[in-house]
């Protein structure tokens, strides 16, 4: 800049700097009816958490990278082309709310109500060509 005596446009390095990860949210809303409802669903809260954390190997020295999820939404039988698709995933958040406006358990002490939260980061950064896909 001293040599030639310019300096480059601020205002256009303001303008684009990055493309972030996209992220997904899902709220789910569980209401057991008997106390085998109630177990299956802390069976699919334990699965989701099992699958969103590293894996030691087996010298403790380094992670495994967690599980990827492959998301679509789906019409009866058919995949969903009224929503964006969804590359890749990790799960990088999750949030268990155990009981709802009125707190009550079964009698082995089963939440009757159970709210999950989901979030998830997609693993591809998107370009244009893949938003023309349907992403």
């Amino acid at each position: 800049e001293v040599g030639t005596k310019q300096i480059s446009n601020p205002f256009r390095e303001q303008f684009f700097k990055s493309v972030d990860f996209r992220t997904h949210n899902f709220r789910y809303t569980f209401m057991a009816k008997s106390q085998t409802e109630a177990k299956n669903i802390r069976h699919i809260i334990k699965l989701f958490k099992f699958h969103m954390h590293p894996e030691l190997t087996g010298t403790g020295l380094s992670f495994i990278y967690p599980s990827e999820f492959d998301i679509k939404y789906y019409f009866r039988d058919r995949e969903n082309k009224a929503f964006d698709r969804i590359t890749s995933c990790v799960l990088t958040n999750m949030n268990i709310e155990y009981g709802g406006d009125i707190f009550s358990t079964f009698k082995d002490g089963q939440p009757v109500e159970v709210n999950m939260s989901l979030e998830f980061r997609e693993l591809e950064l998107l370009t244009k060509k893949r938003i023309a896909e349907g992403y």
